[in-house]
């Protein structure tokens, strides 16, 4: 503790979002922080924004298509300043947004998601293309569960998933190209025998992909799959 507080006098944390000193142990201000989109009521499974009148926490599409994972978590909104420091991770390589963000959902996860339900058993971050990781040089999802793993002590497993189709950006096709562009886009070589699975991303935008992966886990074996995100649209097409 006396070490960590040196490190914080000799190199002060500086918010991500408005540059200055954030006066606690977090590159993130009090100020900055309170200003984040947090969601409104969601749908349990999908984490879609819920219209006024319905209360029955999970959404008309979810009702009539059953989902190969159990419930979504979804930190923001996906709009200002979320959309900008999800883009730096992934494209400009800003680490410290994922540690922030994984802080800020590890928070979470310990006070309300989980405060009381058991967590899962296992993280597994949504995998990357070997050629989108080569050229990136890390995987945005682990980056983001690396502050997860530290407070909660859930173990995770980056090696049993691949993903071994290269896919175009979801957003920029059609709907049917979309389910096309991810079939069977992924592989595993291990049986996920009643595991609670947490699967992490940093946005789900079509829920394509994420649903394809979770195909893959349910049909080995998964018992339950929770989802964590950095971000959800507000507005889906899926």
């Amino acid at each position: 503790m006396l070490i960590k507080k040196l490190l914080s006098w000799l190199l002060p944390y500086t918010c991500i979002l408005c540059g200055h000193p954030s006066h606690r142990e977090q590159d993130l201000c009090l100020a900055c922080h309170q200003d984040l989109p947090t969601p409104k009521t969601s749908c349990n499974i999908c984490a879609a924004i819920l219209s006024a009148e319905n209360n029955m926490l999970i959404c008309g599409q979810c009702l009539q298509q059953a989902r190969p994972f159990d419930a979504t978590f979804a930190l923001f909104d996906y709009k200002t300043p979320i959309d900008k420091l999800l883009l730096e991770l992934k494209f400009n390589q800003k680490l410290v947004n994922a540690r922030v963000l994984g802080e800020l959902m590890a928070d979470k996860i310990q006070s309300t998601w989980y405060k009381t339900r058991p967590l899962p058993n296992v993280i597994i971050p949504m995998p990357l293309h070997f050629q989108r990781l080569r050229e990136r040089g890390y995987n945005q999802a682990m980056e983001l569960a690396r502050p997860i793993v530290k407070r909660c002590r859930i173990p995770v497993n980056i090696h049993a998933c691949q993903r071994i189709k290269p896919t175009a950006p979801q957003a920029t096709l059609t709907a049917k190209e979309r389910e096309t562009n991810v079939k069977q886009a992924f592989t595993t070589n291990k049986r996920w025998d009643n595991d609670h699975i947490a699967v992490i991303d940093d946005v789900i935008t079509t829920g394509n992909t994420m649903r394809e992966f979770c195909h893959l886990l349910k049909a080995n074996g998964a018992k339950r799959i929770d989802v964590w995100c950095c971000a959800r649209p507000i507005h889906r097409d899926d």
